[in-house]
């Protein structure tokens, strides 16, 4: 599986493949993915309707329509990431716009006009929340339970996530900040909580993915939801729905180490994401992440890493002004160094006994020694010769013959 998400009483699964897979709760057709659908590369789950992305940049919608949620707009084309709601749809297009549709009593729908270079979205029940390049927050919809309300002063915001009244943050520090209703719990953070990795807000609980690959979940619990299984670990992505919270496991080893590799996610000329396309593995301790080309400047990224396998790759800092040409480079797991020392050419001088027979010979290891050539007499006393290619070796010596 690629991604996990919860919709509230159903689950969506994305394959690696591109295919989606979907279950639970299946009143309004949530659960039926349309025939042939492939190409998926991200997915969303709102109450009882179930969105894709495609990695053409379109969007297809499924399940309860009875607010024009899976009604696309027309001609909706350059999404990089969506987001669903309780009754309605919100995508972020390449662009840095928001465009959204479905119900619109609360003005979930109504995007603030003029809105721009935002990085990341997430969708509450009857409210949206857009996270800016300049690390800034906009919210628009219902604020019945002060879910809207950002605390002033917040920065270094990485990630935001939003439950049915509340919103949360992720910031580049590995703690998250939590605003909105709290009648059970949900925006009260567990005591010394840091490390954070990735976000998720159920409709009434909370959950957090730790660098380790461990879960922290807190809130409303009568179904168990909070209640993470005892040992688990290695958990790659973590989604949250009504009722019950699911994780999505890494790739465990064993396996043949080698590098993990991601490419950049670029809206607007900021890095706002990276996709793994390899997870790699042997990864003993977290490797060194850089972003490179593209133009840019100031971007940074690090990796969480989980029973061996990178398992995400988060942006620190956006920063500004990169192009499509932007590299993800993840460092390889560890190794022994070495060098691989490659001659294309060498000379070799020879002081030589006049009229005496010789043999130039070479060797990589001092044992075996070959010819470089025939047995010649010396008809000078100073020989200069030149040896090209694999004819080259460590070590030279020269040998009276009879």
């Amino acid at each position: 599986m690629a991604a996990i998400k919860a919709g509230w009483e159903h689950t969506v699964a994305l394959k690696s493949n591109g295919t989606v897979v979907a279950w639970g709760h299946n009143g309004s057709g949530q659960t039926n993915t349309p025939a042939g659908l492939t190409g998926v590369m991200a997915i969303a789950a709102g109450a009882y309707h179930t969105v894709a992305l495609k990695s053409d940049g379109t969007v297809v919608a499924w399940g309860h329509n009875d607010y024009g949620q899976t009604n696309i707009p027309a001609g909706l084309t350059g999404v990089t990431a969506i987001a669903a709601g309780a009754y309605h749809t919100v995508a972020l297009k390449s662009n840095g716009t928001v465009v959204a549709w479905g119900a619109n009593a609360a003005g979930q729908s109504t995007v603030p006009a003029g809105l721009n270079g935002v990085v990341a979205i997430a969708v509450g029940g009857y409210f949206a929340v857009a996270l800016q390049g300049s690390g800034a927050l906009v919210t628009w919809g219902s604020n019945d339970y002060g879910q809207r309300n950002v605390p002033a002063g917040l920065s270094g915001v990485t990630n935001v996530a939003a439950g049915y009244g509340h919103t949360l943050v992720l910031k580049n520090d590995g703690t998250v900040v939590a605003w909105g209703w709290n009648n059970y719990g949900q925006i009260s953070i567990p005591a010394g909580l840091s490390g954070v990795a990735a976000i998720a807000a159920g409709v009434y609980h909370t959950v957090a993915l730790k660098n380790d690959g461990t879960v922290v979940a807190w809130g409303y619990n009568d179904y168990g939801q909070t209640n993470v299984p005892v040992g688990l670990s290695g958990v790659a992505a973590v989604t949250a729905g009504y009722y019950h919270t699911v994780g999505l496991l890494g790739v465990l080893p064993p396996c043949t180490p080698h590098k993990a590799t991601a490419t950049a996610q670029v809206v607007n000329g900021y890095v706002v994401g990276a996709t793994l396309t390899d997870t790699g593995c042997g990864y003993t301790n977290t490797p060194i992440v850089q972003i490179q080309g593209g133009g840019g400047t100031n971007a940074s990224a690090t990796a969480v890493v989980s029973n061996g396998v990178v398992v995400a790759i988060n942006i620190t800092n956006p920063g500004c002004c990169y192009t499509n040409g932007t590299r993800i480079v993840i460092a390889s797991p560890p190794f022994v160094p070495t060098v691989s020392i490659s001659v294309s050419r060498v000379n070799v001088a020879q002081h030589v006994v006049l009229g005496r027979k010789y043999v130039l010979e070479s060797s990589t290891n001092l044992v075996l020694w070959t010819a470089t050539g025939p047995p010649f007499t010396a008809q000078s006393e100073d020989i200069n010769e030149e040896f090209f290619g694999n004819q080259t070796s460590q070590y030279f010596r020269l040998r009276e013959v009879p």
